[in-house]
């Protein structure tokens, strides 16, 4: 009786402890110790009168700004010495690809909308395809995430208790006004997994202690059971189709699409992410070319005003020794401060063009050299077929890829809501064991009470005599399907819009590239006849130099004549400049809409070479898969859902070695491994050395000449980058594998594909 009452009291002094200790808790701001209920008087004085603030964050991990940003630019009145770093535009394009781990585009520089700096999440980068193949959040899963909806999950649960309950009436073996004591503990385990079905498998195993001061068989025991459970839908979510697209139906919420979950939609997104890298990649490339060849015409246009103001200069210093010659003195002196005004504005534009490039190079501010371009624009004229550059455009640009994965999608995601516009009907079935035990282990079966015997409750869980199962359905459904059907409406629509969508980018596409077309003809035709107006030009300015020499005048009209033809020449030689490079951004601009500028340079992307130890365990996970047992009654094989590699990929050249691997990317001829296996027959005659249009020569004339042969239309797919020239290609070789809508290179590829059939 004694020891009851110390029991009680230590109990209730526990409970006493516990409330005093969270009445005594309270709060503060930061700088502030805590202030409790019980304690000294503090004042509110380390409150602050505001709410929020801006401020800056703490850095767990700092970090140091890049050095080379402390060297400053360089300025257009103090210029330091430099030494000139000799670039070709191949090594500029690879330049900026080796260093885009962050891919910046031309036009957003400097502009309020960079998404650089308003948006630096959604740029592009060598880590997003990564990024979206791990993407965890509901709606935007990637492969990993949905394959984990089939990963087993293992619950585990423990908890125990004491109960003391007054009885009102007399209770098995207690009197009225006695005192229940029950002891407890709960032990569950449950192992759950979804399968391709859309069903699902679970093993349950429940262990129960009791130990209580009722008249019982044993005083303490243990019972519990071993569960085997089966679900299957039958109608809505059901069938390996719909998991494959929508995931378990179980991890949908509602309200939130439940058709896009699964590992087929996740699948389209990381297609998606590829393809808007690779656009990002095609977009810095134009960028590249782009800015080289400004930065060769501003140079170029540097070196022509410096060239004019020292004949200025020159052309001053003999006017100078001519007798009243005054008046045109002073206006050659006037000439020559224009040309300095033009000297320092065209010097801006160099250094400016320079940090351009520079920064899509990804090289520093400032290191002490200066790019200078080694190649130099082509003048040649490229004759194209309209058909073949339209089918290209259609087959190689991103945006229509892009946009018939979209489609894709929403086909596929329309299928699964078609499914869940019908009623919940689930199978359900169970099979149990029961077990009872005095003690929890043990081999032995007498009781010493029973003639059955439960001394051993893992012992009577293992002769499975006392079972119990269970089977049936379960149906549910929503009156009218509101919700579902809307959803599939909803599909019907987006489908029907997507579809048109593709259709006007097709036009667009088409007008883009006329508009293309069109621009670099007008551009090779301007330049044709800038040529010989510099030529004319400068014929004229070498006659009245001439003329006023020989007859050793000082009239001021005749030398004001000589330097206006002189400054006439200039312009024209400018002008010239100008339109050639313009020409040339044509034909880059050309690539760029076609969808070929990747092509044209010899890129192609892959993928990175992965962890060390990832290729351990995709070899452990393959060899289980492989020892898997064929079921004939099911379709194992899926339908297909990938139409082969991108034009642009590393695959499309039928080299099954990765480019990382040594050798592999010295051993790869992409002429030689063209989709489809085709190998195009050797040029006739290679183009000549493309020289520098600026070139003086005795005959200008000679400068309109074309410096190949003219391009027949299935070779201006691979001449378009003047740079690097190589075999040219038919269109059907390079068309044989790409899913464009013209019936007759579909034909063409069948034929390919089939010879004979």
């Amino acid at each position: 009786m004694e020891s009851g009452v110390k029991t009680k009291r230590w109990k209730r002094s526990t409970a006493l402890a516990l409330l005093l200790a969270m009445l005594g808790q309270g709060c503060a701001g930061p700088g502030a110790r805590l202030q409790y209920l019980i304690g000294e008087d503090r004042g509110l004085e380390h409150y602050e009168d505001y709410a929020t603030s801006i401020e800056y964050p703490t850095q767990a991990q700092p970090r140091e700004t890049n050095p080379e940003l402390l060297n400053g630019p360089r300025s257009i009145t103090s210029l330091e010495e430099v030494e000139p770093r000799e670039m070709t535009l191949n090594e500029c394009v690879r330049m900026a690809l080796a260093n885009a781990e962050i891919i910046v585009d031309d036009q957003s520089f400097g502009s309020p909308s960079n998404p650089l700096m308003g948006n630096p999440s959604r740029v592009a980068s060598v880590w997003d395809n990564a990024i979206q193949d791990t993407g965890f959040l509901f709606g935007n899963l990637g492969p990993e995430a949905a394959l984990a909806n089939f990963d087993p999950v293992l619950t585990s649960s423990l908890q125990g208790g004491v109960s003391e309950d007054p009885q009102n009436t007399p209770n098995i073996g207690i009197p009225a006004g006695g005192t229940l004591e029950d002891q407890t503990a709960q032990f569950q385990t449950r192992l759950e997994k979804v399968i391709a079905t859309a069903g699902s498998l679970s093993v349950q195993n429940d262990i129960n202690y009791s130990s209580s001061n009722q008249t019982r068989l044993f005083p303490s025991a243990f019972s519990g059971s071993l569960q085997a459970e089966y679900r299957q839908p039958l109608l809505a979510a059901s069938g390996v189709e719909f998991t494959r697209i929508a995931g378990p139906q179980q991890s949908n919420v509602r309200g939130v699409s439940g058709v896009a979950q699964g590992v087929l939609i996740s699948r389209i997104n990381s297609d998606i992410s590829l393809l808007e890298f690779e656009q990002s990649v095609t977009t810095l490339l134009r960028d590249v070319e782009n800015r080289y060849w400004d930065l060769y015409l501003f140079l170029k246009l540097y070196d022509s005003e410096i060239e004019t103001v020292q004949d200025l200069v020159r052309f001053q210093n003999k006017l100078k020794l001519r007798r009243d010659a005054a008046e045109s003195v002073l206006q050659a002196e006037s000439r020559f401060y224009e040309g300095d005004a033009r000297i320092k504005g065209s010097l801006g534009d160099v250094i400016k063009a320079e940090y351009r490039l520079r920064r899509l190079l990804g090289l520093p501010l400032n290191d002490g050299t200066f790019i200078t371009p080694v190649d130099v624009p082509s003048g040649a004229k490229l004759e194209l077929d309209w058909e073949s550059s339209l089918l290209e455009s259609l087959s190689n640009r991103h945006e229509l890829r892009r946009q018939k994965w979209e489609i894709r999608s929403l086909e596929l995601q329309y299928k699964a809501s078609q499914n869940l516009a019908r009623p919940r009907l689930d199978l359900v079935s169970q099979y149990r064991i029961n077990g009872l035990g005095d003690h929890l282990g043990g081999r032995e079966d007498d009781d010493g009470v029973t003639d059955t015997g439960y001394n051993s409750y893992f012992e009577s869980l293992s002769q499975g005599e006392n079972t119990t199962w269970t089977t049936g359905v379960s149906f549910t459904m929503p009156l009218g399907l509101r919700l579902a059907r809307a959803q599939v409406r909803n599909y019907e629509l987006r489908i029907r819009k997507a579809n048109a969508v593709l259709a006007r980018q097709e036009v667009e596409i088409g007008y883009e590239l006329s508009d293309a077309m069109i621009n670099m003809e007008q551009n090779f035709l301007l330049a044709e006849s800038g040529l010989k107006k510099s030529a004319a030009a400068r014929g004229y300015a070498e006659a009245t130099a001439l003329r006023a020499n020989a007859e050793n005048t000082s009239d001021p009209i005749v030398l004001g004549r000589v330097l206006d033809a002189r400054l006439a020449s200039r312009d024209a030689e400018q002008g010239y400049l100008k339109l050639i490079v313009d020409y040339n951004k044509a034909i880059t601009d050309l690539n760029f809409r076609k969808g070929a500028i990747l092509q044209s340079n010899s890129i192609f992307l892959a993928e990175g070479e992965w962890n060390p130890e990832a290729y351990e365990d995709a070899r452990i996970r393959g060899e289980a898969m492989s020892r898997a047992l064929d079921n004939a009654h099911l379709q194992t094989v899926p339908e297909e859902f990938v139409g082969g590699p991108d034009v642009n990929s590393w695959e499309s050249l039928g080299n099954h070695s990765r480019p990382f691997e040594p050798g592999a990317v010295e051993s790869v001829n992409p002429i030689q491994s063209l989709p489809g296996g085709v190998v195009p027959e050797a040029p006739a005659t290679k183009p000549q050395s493309v020289t520098d249009p600026l070139q003086k020569t005795p005959n200008p004339a000679e400068e309109l000449q074309l410096p190949i042969e003219p391009v027949k239309p299935e070779e201006v797919d691979d001449f378009l980058n003047p740079v690097n020239y190589q075999s040219p290609v038919t269109p059907e070789s390079k068309t044989s594998t790409r899913p464009v809508t013209s019936k007759s290179i579909r034909e063409f590829r069948n034929a390919q594909r089939h010879p004979g059939g």
